[in-house]
């Protein structure tokens, strides 16, 4: 009887994602609604079922897929399909919600990588160059528009492209962590109304990140002031990913201290929200939670509050 059910709710999620599918593909409007459920066929699937059974869903979804929407669909159903098996299996196992995000992130981010990998070795693609042409051609119209000469040199501007290009692997991993969360988001309260046992997330006040990352990024400080990050060299690659990132940690060490203070003084809970939206428009606000982040992790700031009377 249970393996009758399995193939029978196997192929129910089977056409739902074959809908979802061909809406995300055919449908302009409401692509972006039909991609962020995609994921929830394997994630309900592999939640009460073994990964046997979750697998032979993800092999049949490839062959859907290609056959509906040909060879540009197939890369979609295995970075969708992988991460819903991999996620769905841990809800089964009753794992932290924070360890399924970070196994969902993981898998999603792998998928990134060689589908880009993939598509340069055999389509010839070079995302950068096309990027740069792109910048360009948008600079010369928006000044053409505006009636007046580029505001940056030649030079300036292939400086952005290549801070761009080297920051390729930073907006992979940031690009994954994102759109996890956001899957995890829009689909984890349909499980839930599906009596699908999951763990929630812990709240983002209570994220404290270890304190080694500050001493990383003194470290690379220390180390841009003795061997100067130079363009096109791989330290400049290193550098440049290794503080953008250390400096997003420390953002959201801060914005979590911002949530935790608010909450501390009983604030109402649209004002870190607001204020988390204002350091992305302002950049010096930005910078004051960042500095923040920097106190909290050197001086355990948190814990000091706490204590005080």
């Amino acid at each position: 009887m249970r393996r009758t059910n399995a193939i029978t709710e196997g192929a129910m999620m089977l056409a739902i994602f074959t809908v979802l599918l061909m809406v995300s593909v055919y449908v302009p409007i409401v692509s972006i609604a039909g991609a962020l459920f995609l994921l929830l066929p394997f994630l309900i699937y592999s939640a009460k079922y073994p990964a046997g059974p979750a697998l032979g869903l993800l092999a049949g979804a490839v062959a859907v897929s290609f056959i509906a929407g040909g060879v540009v669909s197939v890369p979609i159903a295995v970075m969708y399909g992988t991460t819903g098996v991999v996620m769905g299996n841990m809800i089964r196992r009753q794992s932290e919600g924070w360890i399924v995000y970070m196994a969902g992130s993981l898998v999603f981010l792998m998928n990134i990588v060689i589908q880009y990998v993939g598509a340069v070795l055999l389509f010839d693609i070079s995302f950068l160059s096309e990027f740069g042409r792109t910048f360009k051609q948008s600079m010369l119209e928006t000044s053409s528009m505006l009636g007046q000469e580029l505001p940056y040199s030649e030079d300036e501007i292939d400086s952005v492209i290549q801070y761009v290009g080297a920051l390729l692997p930073t907006v992979f991993v940031l690009a994954a962590f994102v759109a996890v969360l956001l899957l995890m988001l829009v689909n984890y309260p349909i499980l839930k109304r599906l009596r699908i046992e999951v763990k929630p997330l812990q709240p983002f006040r209570t994220v404290r990140l270890p304190r080694s990352i500050l001493w990383y990024y003194l470290l690379f400080m220390a180390g841009a002031l003795f061997a100067r990050p130079e363009t096109g060299t791989a330290w400049y690659d290193v550098y440049v990913n290794a503080m953008f990132i250390l400096q997003a940690c420390l953002y959201i060490h801060g914005l979590s201290f911002v949530f935790d203070f608010a909450y501390s003084k009983k604030w109402p809970k649209a004002v870190p929200v607001i204020l988390a939206v204002l350091s992305i428009l302002f950049v010096p606000l930005l910078y004051l939670i960042r500095l923040l982040g920097i106190i909290d992790l050197g001086f355990d700031l948190r814990q000091r509050m706490q204590k005080k009377p």
